[in-house]
């Protein structure tokens, strides 16, 4: 991850992410093995007067499932009944 240029790449193809994809795996990232909970990133990354419900959050981490399959460097893991963190194989 770029954070400067604010992209991704994989396998030396850039991988498409939305502002709040990158927010939130960038988060992740930054403090691998941490688990955040879903409110903890719904009140970092959503605007208080947001009709988001928690359940956002589970949306967009499958997104980054999806975009981050191939990947073997990390994996975003549930950590259920809290939220999420990302795991460096």
């Amino acid at each position: 991850m770029n954070a400067d240029e604010r992209t991704a790449v994989l396998r030396g193809k850039e991988i498409p992410l939305t502002v709040r994809e990158f927010n939130l795996l960038y988060k992740l990232l930054s403090y691998p093995k941490k688990t955040f909970t879903r409110s903890a990133l719904m009140e970092e990354f959503w605007d208080a007067e947001s009709n988001s419900g928690l359940r956002t959050v589970d949306v967009y981490m499958r997104k980054l499932r999806e975009k981050f399959a191939d990947c073997d460097d990390f994996e975003i893991v549930t950590v259920h009944g809290l939220g999420y963190k990302a795991v460096l194989k």
